[in-house]
């Protein structure tokens, strides 16, 4: 097997898949060499030195010999830097971590550059506490990826003509097109898409996408029906524009809403 230098960088845990009956493949986040996979031989015996070091949102210090052609990159060694110990044990922040890492790994190519997607998803998995602050803080995730993938939904202008839509407006919006859409657009396409945007919902997604600076989040007064009407819309262009299976996207927004209630 050829080889080259030790690489040693942090790194986000995104998928852990079996091997073989004692070794793991691990997908990681990095912030200089993208999306990674290694092996990880014996990871799961006993005497393992990298057992419990890993695991899915885990932030580690990962050494790896890096392959000098495409395939798995050998681990070296790994150490645990954040657990995100709070979320252990609790199912509703654990399937959160698991949606925010699955939708990273699905719509990031391997080795591909990407510091501000890892910062992007550092921060969220940071500030991730329980209902009912986790909803808002996907959703904000979700728009700030978008933004990142170039793909952002169209909220302030209608996406087929271009007009300007009034901030009090309650709008359709065409996920084939790409955000919303004025009501002259949507007569004249002889098609009604769900879901419907009020003007105060079109408000605060127009400031989340616009503001990645985390503090628009937290600074944001928000109801449940916001939200709902929020999720509704950006479940429907995530599963249209990526390649995202809305069943896995539904369990953790449905598992987050039960603990809220």
């Amino acid at each position: 097997m050829s080889t080259s230098a030790i690489v040693k960088t942090e790194a986000i845990t995104l998928r852990v898949s079996p091997f073989s009956n004692t070794s793991h493949v691990v997908t990681w986040l990095t912030p200089a060499h993208g999306k990674i996979a290694t092996v990880v031989k014996g990871a799961c015996r006993p005497k393992s030195p990298v057992l419990g070091q890993y695991d899915i949102g885990f932030l580690c210090e990962l050494l790896f010999y890096e392959r000098e052609r495409n395939g798995l990159h050998i681990i070296k060694e790994c150490s645990v830097i954040n657990s995100r110990l709070p979320a252990r044990g609790d199912w509703q922040l654990t399937a959160a971590i698991s949606y925010l890492c699955h939708l990273t790994s699905i719509v990031t190519p391997d080795g591909a550059h990407a510091p501000e997607l890892y910062e992007l998803l550092v921060t969220c998995l940071e500030h991730l506490s329980p209902p009912p602050s986790a909803v808002p803080l996907l959703i904000w995730f979700e728009l700030q990826l978008l933004a990142l993938l170039g793909i952002p939904p169209q909220f302030r202008v209608c996406a087929k003509c271009g007009c300007a839509l009034e901030s009090s407006q309650r709008t359709a919006f065409t996920v084939r097109d790409g955000g919303t859409t004025c009501s002259a657009c949507l007569r004249s396409n002889g098609r009604s898409e769900v879901p419907s945007l009020s003007g105060d919902v079109l408000a605060i997604l127009r400031r989340w996408l616009s503001s990645p600076d985390f503090e628009a989040l937290k600074t944001t007064r928000w109801s449940d029906r916001q939200l709902e009407q929020s999720g509704k819309a950006l479940g429907a262009f995530l599963s249209h524009h990526l390649d995202l299976a809305p069943e896995c996207r539904s369990v953790a927004y449905q598992l987050l809403d039960t603990a809220r209630a």
